[in-house]
């Protein structure tokens, strides 16, 4: 099937001349440029800060000195109060989780400024979710702290070593959490393009952690490593309503790859249908496939596109106590809907698979559910 690109995208720097400062968009990928952010300098716009009605920055704080300067106003304040007092606790589950969130990595943004700008920007979001009266405010913000991190990011994955591999890993689950969230605040149906180029940043991180493991496993992300199946999953404690919601997608499947990735699926079921953490599955599932699916994905393969369907199942769990899961399952099954043309959906038989990854998906969360009372 002829692969069909996305031309105009809400995520990337094609469009610099009407300022836009959102993620890597899908053209850069597909042409394999790196999409450049500029970095914000002391005449940067931002917008007016909750209590300094002047909107003039009150504070310069700097990172280390291999960053640009970063500036914090008053706004920034604000989130950094809201990120210590509410954010971080809504962030997964557990108290180890809101130790890491809540001290771990504060403690490290001291010395590293690109933890600093990424959770400010989840928090943007989520204080955007939390008060909808003044979303625009929170939105812009977001978008700022997002420009200005990202770059960074990949330059340090390009350049990954044992002292960085801990930040990386970090900064990569702060992106996956904005990836989830963002589309909400910003009231907008993404394209499969534009999902996939979104993730396609956060899939370096993968092997990094793979490379550095036992390191990042000595400090506080490895809380994210410890039997995470981003490395190791298992099939121990499989539940058999989830091994039977996946067969319609196994008896459909017939390329070694998307196989391989139904197998992987499965595992990281079985860890969902334990109840303990299942949105840190989420987090990491957009990083954990391997590259010759993923190939395959971007091509708009059809079997592929339904093995990304079925990965909603990992998520309609949290959907209604995760704020930055809201909506996530739905955007991904309309954009694999879009991306497909009536005959590819008839020869894949995609109604069916459709309704029978929601009804599925509602019967997991109501298993998990009821394993937590």
């Amino acid at each position: 099937m002829p692969r069909q690109f996305h031309r105009k995208s809400r995520f990337g720097c094609c469009g610099m001349q009407e300022a836009k400062d959102e993620p890597v968009c899908g053209r850069c990928v597909r042409t394999r440029s790196k999409c450049h952010y500029p970095y914000a300098d002391s005449n940067t716009k931002t917008p007016p800060s909750t209590s300094n009605t002047s909107g003039t920055p009150s504070s310069l704080v700097t990172g280390d000195s291999s960053t640009p300067q970063s500036t914090f106003d008053l706004l920034d304040m604000t989130l950094m109060h809201h990120y210590l007092t509410d954010t971080c606790e809504n962030l997964f589950m557990g108290a180890q989780q809101k130790q890491v969130w809540q001290h771990a990595i504060p403690a490290l943004a001291a010395s590293n400024v690109i933890l600093v700008h990424g959770f400010l920007a989840v928090t943007a979001i989520h204080c955007a979710w939390e008060e909808p009266a003044r979303q625009d405010l929170y939105r812009g913000r977001a978008l700022h702290h997002h420009g200005l991190s990202l770059p960074i990011f990949q330059d340090m994955v390009a350049s990954a070593s044992s002292e960085t591999a801990e930040v990386i890993v970090a900064y990569s689950i702060l992106l996956s959490i904005w990836i989830y969230a963002f589309p909400e605040i910003a009231a907008e149906q993404p394209s499969l393009d534009d999902i996939l180029s979104s993730i396609e940043v956060i899939r370096g991180s993968r092997t990094v952690a793979r490379l550095y493991t036992e390191v990042i496993k000595r400090g506080p992300m490895g809380v994210f490593l410890t039997k995470s199946p981003l490395l190791e999953p298992t099939l121990e404690l499989q539940d058999p309503s989830a091994d039977q919601i996946l067969q319609l997608l196994r008896d459909q499947t017939t390329h070694p790859s998307d196989e391989k990735v139904v197998l992987h699926l499965q595992k990281f079921l079985g860890q969902y249908m334990l109840g303990v953490d299942y949105n840190r599955l989420a987090a990491i599932w957009m990083a954990s496939v391997e590259d010759d699916y993923w190939a395959r994905l971007r091509d708009h393969q059809p079997d592929a596109i339904l093995v990304f369907a079925y990965s909603t199942l990992l998520i309609r769990a949290s959907e209604h106590e995760c704020w930055w899961v809201s909506g996530w399952s739905e955007r991904i099954l309309q954009a694999c809907s879009d991306i497909m043309s009536h005959d590819v959906k008839a020869t894949i038989n995609w109604n069916t698979h459709e309704h029978h990854i929601r009804s599925g998906a509602d019967e997991l969360a109501r298993n998990v559910k009821s394993r937590q009372r």
